[in-house]
């Protein structure tokens, strides 16, 4: 195993993308994400952001584009939104236990120009009527358009994170880059994550937590360990699958 120190943040022009790529190309063979059984490596994992970015790409999409993403767990929550980052897109992660009027007014409050969606979900949002991708056709798409040029600053808009809605009507935040930057270098130091790391996914996707739980990790070349949702609320198994997968970071 690769253990080099991790990447220094410090420098004011990068973004999540930036520093994810450096991983890439540092420990292409150190495992990026785990779900279920499937492993990525940080090199597969950056090919196939790579061609959902010129995919998303070539339907005319780009800076402060807002892609909406509706899937359950599982490890298109790190690849598709690496993938939607690298478009130079921003993206709004959809949590599909909220009720179907609330996701509908939360995609149209953004103002999304695609659904990238798991296709046993993508009837939720029924209001929806604009490009649809879903995460079953991913691997099969092909291009060799080169997205590494695509700019990307600091104050690119990262993710549209919205409230639950639960006391009225859903609220969003929009993030840069360069608050999760910041983050990721905090939680590096104070942590001390270093790329033989294993960190656990635990939190929902739309919550933001998840951001806690997948980008520091992966902007330094440690392995992201998605938790089924099976086992997320069965705190033996839970105990089961830290101990089986040398989990060494979660937040719960």
């Amino acid at each position: 195993m690769n253990t080099k120190e991790p990447l220094s943040t410090e420098n004011g022009h990068q973004t999540i993308v930036s520093l994810f790529r450096q991983c890439a190309k540092n420990y292409p063979d150190l495992t990026a994400v785990v779900y279920n059984g499937k492993h990525y490596t940080y090199a597969q994992v950056d090919a196939i952001s790579d061609r959902l970015a010129a995919y998303i790409v070539s339907l005319g999409l780009g800076n402060e584009d807002v892609v909406s993403i509706l899937i359950p767990r599982c490890e298109w929550m790190a690849i598709a939104s690496l993938g939607v980052l690298k478009a130079g897109c921003a993206y709004q992660p959809l949590d599909p236990t909220y009720p179907k009027e609330r996701l509908n007014f939360m995609m149209k409050d953004a103002g999304a120009k695609l659904l990238i969606a798991d296709e046993e979900l993508r009837d939720i949002v029924d209001e929806y009527g604009g490009e649809v991708l879903l995460t079953k056709d991913i691997q099969n798409i092909q291009s060799d358009k080169s997205v590494q040029n695509i700019r990307i600053d600091p104050d690119s808009l990262f993710i549209l994170l919205y409230t639950s809605g639960s006391t009225g009507v859903p609220k969003g935040c929009m993030l840069e880059h360069r608050n999760l930057v910041t983050f990721c270098e905090w939680y590096r130091r104070y942590y001390d994550l270093k790329p033989e790391h294993n960190v656990a996914a635990y939190a929902s996707y739309g919550f933001d937590a998840c951001m806690m739980d997948m980008y520091p990790a992966l902007t330094t070349g440690a392995t992201v360990y998605i938790i089924p949702e099976e086992i997320r609320l069965d705190l033996i198994a839970l105990n089961d699958y830290f101990e089986a997968n040398h989990i060494t970071h979660a937040f719960m």
